[in-house]
C-alpha cells in the first residue's frame, strides 16, 4: 500500500462520507480524489501550496477549496467520521509547541484565543495536544495559547 495515493477502498469509504456532507458539491469523483491526494501530499511533505506539484492540479484553486472545505467543517466531519472507529481500549495524549512569530497575531476580526496564541517564557507560539487511541491514531486535536499549561481536562471538553 502506498502511503502517496489514496487506495480505492479508501477513496469510497471517503467519497461515501462526502456525499453525506451538506454544504460540499463531490462533482467529478475523479477530480475530487485527485484534489484530496493534492491536501494529503500538503500535509504529508509540509510544503508551501505554491509547491505543488502541477500533477494534482493549480495550488491557488486547491487551496481555495481547502480553505472553503475548513469553513464548512469538512474536514472535522471526515476526520470524526473515521475516528469513530478507533481502539479505546487505551486512550493516550500528548503535545507540542510550536513557536510562531510575533507577527503572526493581529489578524483582522481575530483573537489570541481565536488564532490558539499566547505568550509562554519560551516565547510566542501556541501547544498542540493530541488525543490519541490505543494504536496511536488521533481521536482529537487541541489547540491551547503558549502559555496554558500541559495538563488539561480533556474529558471534561472533550469527552470521547
Amino acid at each position: 500500500m502506498s502511503r502517496i495515493t489514496l487506495s480505492d477502498e479508501e477513496w469510497m469509504r471517503i467519497l461515501a462520507n462526502l456525499k453525506k456532507l451538506r454544504g460540499i458539491r463531490v462533482g467529478q469523483p475523479d477530480t475530487c480524489r485527485q484534489f484530496i491526494s493534492a491536501c494529503l501530499w500538503i500535509l504529508r511533505s509540509g510544503s508551501q501550496w505554491r509547491v505543488l506539484p502541477p500533477t494534482h492540479g493549480k495550488w491557488n484553486s486547491i487551496f481555495k477549496r481547502f480553505s472553503r472545505w475548513c469553513a464548512n467543517g469538512a474536514w472535522e466531519n471526515l476526520f470524526g467520521h473515521f475516528s469513530e472507529m478507533s481502539d479505546l481500549q487505551d486512550v493516550s495524549m500528548d503535545g507540542s509547541v510550536i513557536r510562531a512569530h510575533a507577527c503572526a497575531a493581529g489578524a483582522a476580526n481575530s483573537t489570541a484565543d481565536n488564532e490558539a496564541l499566547g505568550r509562554s517564557k519560551g516565547g510566542f507560539g501556541c501547544k498542540v495536544h493530541a488525543l490519541c487511541d490505543a494504536l496511536g491514531m488521533p481521536l482529537k486535536y487541541i489547540l491551547t495559547g503558549g502559555q496554558a499549561h500541559r495538563r488539561l481536562n480533556v474529558s471534561k471538553r472533550y469527552p470521547c
